[in-house]
């Protein structure tokens, strides 16, 4: 029999950050292993809670792994064939396959978020922690905003941690792109994403991973605006409008709602056209703050920054 495996290519009691201070700079002395077994060892020698091991893997990773952009915008093919005569056989020759991506990735020190996934995994094999690898949707551009895709486009990782799952993305939280180049920045909000706010930046296809955190369809994952990583991390939310696409009225301002909004932070504004950001109309009232945006463009993209970080990505109709 002969069996065609394609491997995905992307484009309770728990610990904050300020808890993974001595394992962060425990781990920031590692040095760059080449092998992922002689990684997960020295976790395992270091560290006694699973959750530890957990944050250790994932810091080494986002820390020491560097998107490979060259990868991203001119991809391999990625089509591997074998026969297999047994089901455990196949499954043996699917984790090879794995296995062989994992080896590239650790020793030169690139991957795409196929790499951070199966490398997490792999980890968490090895120190016995029960782990899984998840295939679903992202969104980056105001463009894709209504228009669910209909393949997936990332994955990422959920781990059981004190009997419970929680998703977290190794590749999102090791830095970004920005002007076609990649910047090495850890963001620690992609480890544990907070549960009520998964959705909003990532969509799981199989259905199993999206009843265990919430109840929403892929149509509304994608009709929702698009949300700034740093907007996610900090108190704000947004409470209207929850829908991507605005309607633009004649000689009517766009209206946006927050709540917990810093009044320190510096908000501006700016349509696809526009040279210039400008800074919207102000005003508090019972601790919500409205931010009027006066002869909005129609059939545009907005984009609202929060101390120079975009916030939040609409298109406008």
């Amino acid at each position: 029999m002969k069996y065609f495996f394609v491997l995905f290519l992307c484009f309770s009691i728990t610990m904050n950050s300020q808890d993974f201070i001595n394992v962060d700079a425990k781990v920031l002395k590692y040095p760059r292993f080449s092998k992922v077994e002689n990684l997960a060892s020295r976790i395992d020698k270091d560290f006694s809670e699973d959750e530890e091991k957990v944050r250790a893997a994932f810091f080494w990773l986002a820390k020491n792994i560097r998107y490979n952009l060259k990868e991203y915008y001119n991809p391999k093919q990625r089509n591997i064939s074998f026969r297999y005569a047994t089901e455990v056989e196949k499954l043996q020759k699917i984790q090879a396959a794995k296995d062989q991506i994992i080896n590239i990735a650790f020793r030169t020190k690139k991957g795409v978020c196929e790499e951070y996934a199966q490398s997490f995994k792999k980890i968490c094999d090895l120190l016995g922690i029960e782990a899984a690898v998840i295939k679903g949707f992202v969104r980056n551009v105001p463009s894709e905003i209504g228009k669910p895709a209909t393949t997936s486009n990332h994955v990422w990782n959920a781990v059981k941690i004190n009997k419970k799952w929680v998703l977290l993305d190794a590749t999102w939280a090791a830095g970004y792109e920005e002007n076609g180049k990649w910047v090495k920045k850890y963001n620690n909000y992609f480890y544990k994403i907070p549960k009520e706010k998964i959705f909003k930046t990532h969509f799981p296809e199989e259905s199993i991973w999206v009843l265990r955190f919430g109840r929403i369809t892929l149509k509304e994952f994608y009709n929702q605006p698009i949300y700034g990583q740093e907007f996610l991390a900090s108190k704000a939310t947004l409470i209207s409008p929850q829908k991507g696409i605005i309607s633009v009225e004649k000689d009517k301002s766009i209206i946006l709602q927050f709540k917990n909004l810093a009044l320190k932070s510096s908000i501006i504004y700016n349509f696809k056209e526009n040279k210039y950001a400008l800074k919207p109309i102000l005003s508090v009232e019972n601790e919500i703050t409205t931010l009027s945006i006066p002869k909005p463009k129609k059939n545009s993209e907005l984009y609202l920054y929060l101390n120079n970080d975009v916030a939040l990505q609409f298109k406008t109709e």
